[in-house]
Order: C-alpha cells, then structure tokens, then sequence
C-alpha cells in the first residue's frame, strides 16, 4: 500500500498534519500581548492613522498591514495557516531539490511542519518569526534551482524583512554561500562580487525597503519610521542582557564573533561540504545569529532556524564522517544555545487536550479562558463594558499590558503606545498627560502592576471616579 503512495499524498498528508495542528489557534481567545498589539495598530491604520508617527511599534510595517486586513485574532491565524502551507510547500521543494531519496524528503518537511506550528516554539501564535520565514524560504528555493532567478529572490528577502528585520542575516549567509561556495578559485570569488546576478539580489532587496523610507518619509513619519523599526532595535538587542559597556565586550559580539568563525570554517572547508551541505549550514549558521540577535529567550525567535535545521537532521543520514562533523556541530550550536539563554518552552499536550476538547464542546468557554490565565476573562469583560458605554469614534486609555481591551472593545488609545511598557521604555509619561488631556477619555483602566505613573494618579483624582472594579484593574468613568 506504502509503495503505491506518490510524493504528493505525503505532503498532502502533512498539509492535514499542519491543519490540524493550527485549527485550535482559530479559537483561542484573545490572550496573547504582541498580537493584540498589531491587531490594535492594524485598527488605527484602517481608520487613516499613520504608523510611526500617530501609533507606535517597533517592527516593520508588513505585519500591521495584514493585522489591519484581518481585525480578529482568528483572522489573524487563519491568514497565518495559509501562509505557513505555502512555507511547508517550498521546504519540501528545497528538501526535494537536496535529496535525491523521498524519505528524507518526507521527513525533513515533516519535522519543519511539526516544530514550526506547536505552542512549544510559538509556533501557533502570529508573530513575526513566522511571518517572515515563509518569503525568506521561497527565497532559497529560487537561488537553490537549476535557473535562479535573483530579482525575486531579493524582493522575498526583502518583503521577509519588512516583517521582521532579524532574517536579514539569514540574507547575509545566503550571499556568502553564492559568493563564495559557487566559486572554484579566487578568481571566480572577486567575478561573482562584481556579478550581475549578485547586484541584482543586492538592489532588488534594498529596493524595498529604501521606497518604504521614503514612503513613510512623506507621510511625515520617516525618521520616527527608520529609528523605530530599524535603529531603535538596536537598543532593543541590548536592552535584555542589561549591557552598558560597549560593543566590543557585549555577548552580541562574541556571538557575532562565532558566526564569522562559522564562515570561515565553513570557506576553508567548502569543496568537502559541497554545494548542498554548505548551503544549510551556512543558512543555519545566519538564522542561529538572527534569532540570539537578543539574548532574548523567548521560543518564537526560534522558528528562524527550524528549516534549515530539519534539512540538517535529515542530511544527518546521507551523510560522510566528515560532513557528520558539521551537522553535529549545527545541533550542539542549538543545544548550547537553549541552555545557555534559557529557552522558555510552552506547554503543547495539555494546549491540544484543553483545545478539542473546548472544540467538542466538552469544555465550556469560561474554563477553556482560565486555561489561559483568569486574566483573559477580565479583559473580556472590561471590553464588553466599555464597547457598551462609548462610541466607536471614543478613545480610551488602558494604564496596563492588555492590548486586548482596546482589539476587542474596537476603541484606540489616546496616544502612539498601545501598553505601559512601551510609556515606560521611551519615556513617554508627559507625551502621555498631553494626549490624555487632548482626548479626555470617557474610560481610563488602571492595573495595579505597573511602574509608577504619578502625572496619571494625580490626573485620574481631578477628572475621575471608579466605576468598575476587577481584580488587578479598576475602571475609572470621566466626571461629567
């Protein structure tokens, strides 16, 4: 029966395998930050605010755009499961183009699919990561084929990057490989720097994104646009290990450090490692530096290296002693990485026990919330509360990190931030005052766990009076 399958019934079959992995996000409630950030700003761009000078983030724009296309978390996710069947469709390309075997095939796609769509790695949640690494993939393809074609390719790299700037690096180890795994000789090395082919992956991925700047830059909001989506992040990188000494004495140097080693290595040893073997690690070698770019350990950074290290595992088994050398070194890279910055890993078993049964009807919707967090359910109610008792065309202001209230309620807040972190990282506590002063909202809602805001205390005395009480939050109504 197993031999009379053809190719495309297994990757049929791992399409259902992605489906059913994904159809619980369809569901979920709205529960997680970053995303009710982008469903917040997608709201303020459908009602003619521009993005970095009215509504702050600090990622590029792609993302907010289908945020703003898809207005619910279920939209959101829906869009992202398609997006991730195109992505699971060129790995098999990719891998179909490496092996000449359709086991490896099979199980390289299989392990990409597996790993880049459970709550392990955050797969299920749509972040940039997974956004980003579907054009980026692609990319490979078409650089990886008999007749590359490079202007697409670039556009891919750059349209992934404007989903997130860390796959940039992945750009970066795609060029060395064409540059100098190509390259027989110094000779053809200096030819294929001057090359049409690499100027052409070279302009076509900047294009982009210099019409982006100069798109934003007539809207008024360029320079908010390039030090919030690319310069800003480079405070960002340092920002989690704490680092106020230079550069050169950061951990983000000696991981950048290991990368140019990798590449070195990697040069010296090409003609061993082939056109193949080479191309993945080095594609690994650029994704690993990408998702540590901040010594951040949070698991959806991961989904960056899960294609090429798939490819990797599987390679494992059609492999030399030698080549063996360098897969293993790709996953001892991984396994130091997880220790070392502490990974966090989310829970998948009891995600997809609590979820069926929650689409069985075997779990009601208030257990299944409280799955979540007992959280979720007073966000819900204070966004019914407000949706209720203000128009669509009302500002609220939220004093707290539940984006949720301002996507569910439909309302948007008073000023550019959307949570108090982002008030609190750039200092925005008077910018803040101001806005709320302009606005004069109808509802504020004030957590209780946050940093001191005394400007909002003193504000929220003059003009306001408790209405609703929750738990942590308490709902404050403007005096008439």
């Amino acid at each position: 029966m197993l031999k009379k399958l053809k190719p495309y019934h297994y990757l049929i079959f791992i399409f259902v395998l992605v489906i059913f992995l994904r159809l619980p996000s369809l569901f979920e409630p709205n529960r997680y930050a970053d995303e009710d950030i982008y469903l917040t700003i997608g709201q303020a761009l459908r009602r003619g605010l521009v993005l970095y000078r009215d509504i702050h983030d600090n990622k590029p724009p792609f993302l907010y755009f289908v945020a703003a296309i898809t207005q619910s978390v279920a939209g959101f996710r829906f869009i992202l499961l398609l997006w991730h069947l195109v992505n699971v469709f060129f790995v098999w390309k990719i891998a179909s183009l490496i092996f000449n075997k359709n086991l490896p095939v099979i199980i390289g796609t299989l392990l990409f699919a597996f790993y880049s769509s459970i709550p392990l790695t955050e797969g299920n949640i749509a972040n940039g990561e997974i956004f980003m690494i579907m054009p980026a993939t692609v990319a490979v393809y078409l650089l990886l084929r008999s007749r590359p074609n490079y202007l697409l390719a670039g556009l891919l790299f750059s349209t992934a990057f404007l989903f997130k700037v860390p796959i940039i690096f992945d750009y970066f180890a795609i060029i060395f490989w064409f540059v100098f795994f190509q390259s027989k000789n110094f000779k053809q090395i200096i030819s294929r720097l001057f090359s049409l082919p690499l100027i052409t992956l070279i302009v076509s991925f900047f294009t982009p994104i210099i019409i982006s700047i100069i798109y934003y830059a007539r809207l008024g909001a360029g320079q908010a646009y390039v030090r919030a989506a690319l310069l800003q992040n480079l405070g960002y990188l340092s920002s989690w290990e704490g680092s106020r000494t230079s550069f050169f004495t950061s951990e983000l140097f000696y991981r950048f450090l290991i990368l140019i080693i990798l590449c070195i290595i990697s040069f010296l040893f090409r003609r061993h490692l082939g056109r193949h073997l080479g191309l993945l690690f080095i594609w690994f070698a650029g994704s690993l530096f990408g998702a540590l770019l901040s010594g951040r350990p949070y698991p959806h950074y991961l989904i960056e290296i899960i294609a090429p290290l798939s490819l990797l595992a599987v390679y494992l088994f059609n492999s030399n002693r030698f080549e063996k050398v360098f897969i293993l070194l790709s996953f001892l890279l991984t396994i130091t990485s997880l220790v070392h910055y502490r990974f966090w890993h989310y829970q998948s078993i009891s995600y997809y026990f609590h979820s069926y049964r929650h689409l069985l009807r075997l779990e009601t919707d208030l257990d299944y919330y409280r799955y979540f967090g007992d959280n979720i359910v007073t966000d819900y109610q204070i966004a019914a509360y407000l949706q209720n008792y203000t128009t669509p065309q009302d500002r609220i202001f939220v004093w707290g990190t539940e984006p949720s209230i301002y996507s569910l309620s439909r309302r948007l807040p008073v000023g550019k931030y959307t949570v108090a972190y982002h008030i609190a990282d750039f200092d925005a506590f008077s910018s803040t005052i101001d806005a709320l002063k302009i606005y004069y909202p109808p509802y504020i809602v004030y957590f209780s766990q946050n940093p001191p805001f005394p400007q909002l205390d003193e504000f929220i005395d003059l003009y306001y009076h408790p209405v609703k009480t929750y738990s942590n939050a308490v709902v404050y109504s403007r005096l008439q």
